[in-house]
């Protein structure tokens, strides 16, 4: 028995060994047109994956809703419908007019175009962290690819925040603008620009500020705290701070200020629990938890590669280690200001999830791959990562696929009843298997009436 477990092992070593070998040719031998190649390619398929998620997966829930003049039975129809919905919004509802707006805009497209524009916002997005994360430096094909494995295993609603599109307004779109606002912060390197030429930048920076703030609760008030620890960064580098980093802040203030003034906000904090000491510690403790729970392993890894990065790499540790902490501190900020919120729902981890995979990414791309032990750690990482992935997209497209032909059922079921003057439906209500599609709340079937012009009624499976 143990010879036969020693060639099992051996088996298995000769084809990580053969693997190992074909990778390493592949990304480091190969001339820069075969690269450039390479990139095209791994785009094109990440591309086509989530346009085909995004087209299998039908419009649910509050999609039906922001068809709507928000508060009205009339459907939007212009522009300027979508800034009376947000108006109303803003004073009956929340904020978040930003990313409200760019919803009730892609809901007024076909669904084609929808599911196109949503896909290549995909691409943007994940391009966008892989930035933040190699800043000034060199590409890396390899940890693209494994940025994809990474946001694709961690986000925990990923169906809620990437494929439904009222999330992927929220969560997609919005952090994407985030990231956008944060890039030149990261890619500034003290050097010193005319008063004529700061002039554009900083208008620019002060309104994409705005719009920045004006995204998301978390995610906006983590951003700010990452800008003014870029600002002591660069106070310690005795770097002159741009007038363009100054109006981007103050315009990321701005907009998060105008978010969470919103009168809508105050008009459901008061249906909300009495805020309380001990309701405060019991949340502190649950998100800790949950920090924990769900992301322990994820950040021993990110453990493992400080201890790895200090093993082998000699030069820069301060400048990539105060980076990499400083996406850290907004991991923190962008969960525990959530105390302060009613609730704190499992998309809204999106932001927290995506400053994690940046400061981990930030010590991953900096180790020293002339090593050829720490070469083999991410070629191993890569392989088993693209494996897992495939078992798990089988899954998804499993579970959004089911959703997809309930859709369509219904559909008929509903105009089937208008034929006959019926004035109601029944649905079973949706439950998601796995978190690539959207479980459907239980109040989902009141806008649904709204949408379809019968009476929809729900029943939950026994």
């Amino acid at each position: 028995m143990a010879n036969i477990s020693f060639s099992v092992l051996n088996k298995i070593n000769a084809s990580f060994v053969k693997k190992y070998n074909w990778v390493e040719k592949l990304y480091q031998i190969q001339p820069q047109r075969s690269r450039m190649i390479i990139w095209f390619v791994v785009i094109i398929v990440l591309f086509c994956i989530s346009l085909l998620l995004n087209s299998l997966t039908p419009l649910l829930s509050d999609d039906f809703g922001y068809m709507f003049i928000y508060g009205t039975n009339v459907k939007v129809h212009s522009f300027t419908d979508i800034i009376q919905s947000q108006i109303n919004h803003y004073y009956l509802w929340g904020g978040r007019a930003v990313v409200h707006v760019i919803l009730q805009a892609l809901l007024l497209l076909p669904n084609w175009a929808i599911d196109l524009l949503n896909s290549l916002m995909y691409i943007c997005f994940i391009t966008l962290v892989y930035k933040l994360i190699i800043g000034r430096g060199k590409n890396s094909i390899s940890l693209f690819i494994l940025l994809v494995i990474a946001i694709w295993f961690l986000l925990p609603s990923y169906g809620d925040s990437i494929l439904w599109i009222t999330g992927s307004a929220n969560y997609l779109w919005g952090t994407s603008i985030v990231l956008t606002m944060m890039l030149p912060y990261r890619f500034y390197g003290g050097g010193k620009n005319g008063k004529r030429n700061q002039i554009l930048p900083s208008i620019g920076m002060l309104l994409l500020g705005v719009l920045a703030g004006w995204t998301n609760e978390n995610t906006a008030a983590a951003m700010l705290i990452i800008l003014v620890q870029f600002f002591i960064y660069y106070k310690c580098q005795n770097w002159t701070i741009p007038v363009w980093a100054v109006t981007g802040f103050l315009g990321g203030m701005i907009g998060y200020i105008l978010m969470i003034k919103a009168p809508g906000n105050f008009v459901r904090a008061g249906e909300a629990v009495f805020f309380s000491p001990f309701l405060f510690l019991y949340r502190l403790l649950n998100y800790t938890k949950i920090l924990f729970l769900n992301y322990g392993v994820f950040n021993m890894f990110y453990v493992g590669l400080i201890v790895l990065y200090f093993q082998f790499v000699k030069q820069n540790k301060v400048q990539v280690l105060t980076f990499s902490f400083i996406y850290l501190v907004g991991l923190l900020v962008s969960i525990y200001v959530m105390l302060f919120s009613p609730s704190f729902p499992s998309r809204a981890w999106f932001g927290p999830v995506i400053f994690n995979i940046i400061a981990a990414g930030i010590i991953f791309y900096n180790l020293d791959y002339e090593v050829k032990y720490l070469r083999q750690i991410k070629y191993l990482i890569m392989i088993i990562g693209v494996i897992m992935f495939s078992f798990s997209l089988y899954d998804a497209l499993k579970d959004i696929m089911r959703f997809n032909r309930i859709s369509k059922e219904r559909q008929m079921i509903v105009e089937k009843a208008k034929q006959h003057g019926e004035k109601q439906c029944e649905f079973l209500r949706y439950h998601a298997f796995t978190k690539f599609s959207h479980t459907e709340e239980p109040t989902s079937n009141c806008i649904m009436s709204e949408y379809y012009g019968v009476v929809i009624k729900f029943k939950d499976e026994k």
